[in-house]
């Protein structure tokens, strides 16, 4: 059975960790920016889903803020895009994008993105992970978002997660 905690955050770029080196899908081209350095937060456990939510939330607007960009704010329409393909890819054991999120995020967006990552041992690292990636880090701090989804889903030990993001 999985579980589903969702969280608020977003360009498109994949990013596995695990017990073996780290490797990186990303579909979208790095863009430059500062190097502003969040701190780590103390792990949670995996079943506190509003700590995990509001952390990732709150990692993510910290480094916006830190960047001069306004906070991301959640969108339920969003979420749901987002907890679809997280499912999809904990069921499936497929880690890869979601070839149609754009399609299925509200109507009437300017750009669009989306990040994927996943790890075995906390589902707010996620967050750490798509910091320190350029691609990823692109995607939390682009000043063309506005709107954020996100979705972590717990299987089989592995945490899989989403961060879908629109600029409307």
């Amino acid at each position: 059975m999985t579980q589903r905690l969702w969280i608020t955050s977003t360009v498109t770029a994949g990013l596995l960790l695990g017990s073996t080196a780290p490797a990186l899908a990303a579909d979208a081209p790095a863009t430059g920016g500062s190097t502003t350095t969040i701190t780590t937060v103390v792990p949670l456990a995996a079943t506190d889903v509003d700590a995990a939510e509001q952390a990732i939330l709150d990692r993510t607007n910290a480094l916006r803020a830190a960047e001069g960009r306004p906070d991301l704010v959640r969108n339920a329409q969003i979420d749901a895009v987002a907890a679809a393909w997280a499912e999809h890819m904990a069921t499936t054991g497929q880690f890869q994008h979601n070839p149609d999120f754009f399609r299925q995020i509200p109507a009437g967006w300017r750009t669009a993105g989306e990040n994927i990552a996943m790890n075995s041992s906390d589902p707010v690292a996620l967050i750490t992970q798509w910091e320190g990636s350029p691609p990823h880090r692109a995607n939390l701090v682009n000043p063309a978002f506005n709107q954020i989804g996100i979705a972590v889903v717990e299987h089989g030990g592995l945490y899989y997660g989403v961060q879908v993001f629109g600029g409307y």
